[in-house]
């Protein structure tokens, strides 16, 4: 399997153009139609790495269960790659616009039959899904493909053989992209291994489906009330242990509505 990144260039057009082109994305059956548009091949030849496949779409998998298997089958798949190479929009870019372009298709129901929103809605939807929408870890968590990687790299755990992705496990496919989004996005905790450690045993209890989380009500703000606490006291300094007793606390208690 050949992994392409999109020239530069290509990458800029195509993203400043969306607007005029997002209707290609439903009505082309393939991806030929960008090398039309720009009168060019976009792509460049990345590496050749052994062959896989994303998730099923098939059956009744809700989209959290499929983003999730999609963490493992992504990062285990490409962890060679560098955070500086994860970083690169054109990587991303290049793999949902070539190799993975028919499943992303399908991923998100551009099909010739399906009834679009209107052009700025589209053209928005796309680009946060195919390229990067917005700086930093922004654009990083909400790529369907980049999003995957990342949120693989920081809840992997190589010290666990038996089971390297339990993390994720414990977060769960239910509201899986909130989850992502308060947990990766809006925070930097993830950043540091500790603290995510730390975090990821206070929601432990929380993994059984018959006791499960409530994104708004806890988790935004328990992760709130912990940010907020590091403004009095350092969490990098603090020990796995003591975040979660720090969590452990601010879940339960807005769990009781305080």
């Amino acid at each position: 399997m050949k992994l392409y990144i999109m020239k530069q260039s290509a990458m800029e057009t195509l993203k400043a153009n969306l607007t005029s082109v997002w209707s290609n994305y439903y009505s082309e059956p393939d991806n030929g139609w960008i090398k039309r548009v720009l009168g060019e091949d976009p792509f460049e030849e990345f590496r050749e790495v052994e062959d896989f496949t994303l998730a099923d779409l098939n059956g009744s998998r809700s989209a959290g269960e499929i983003d999730l298997s999609n963490c493992k089958i992504v990062y285990g798949k490409l962890s060679f790659l560098s955070e500086a190479q994860a970083c690169d929009e054109r990587l991303w870019a290049g793999l949902a616009h070539s190799t993975f372009y028919d499943y992303m298709k399908k991923r998100h129901r551009y099909v010739a039959v399906a009834t679009p929103k209107d052009a700025q809605t589209e053209a928005g939807s796309i680009k946060s899904r195919f390229f990067f929408s917005g700086s930093g870890r922004g654009g990083f968590y909400r790529n369907t493909l980049s999003k995957c990687w990342w949120v693989g790299s920081k809840t992997y755990n190589p010290d666990n053989p038996a089971n390297p992705f339990e993390s994720l496990d414990i977060i769960g496919a239910n509201d899986f992209s909130s989850k992502v989004n308060e947990l990766f996005r809006s925070y930097s905790f993830s950043s540091n291994p500790v603290i995510m450690a730390g975090i990821i045993d206070a929601l432990r209890p929380y993994s059984d489906s018959q006791n499960g989380l409530l994104v708004r009500e806890q988790l935004r703000s328990a992760l709130s009330y912990l940010n907020a606490a590091g403004g009095t006291t350092v969490l990098d300094c603090l020990e796995k242990g003591k975040i979660t007793e720090i969590m452990s606390y601010a879940l339960k208690r807005y769990a009781d509505g305080e």
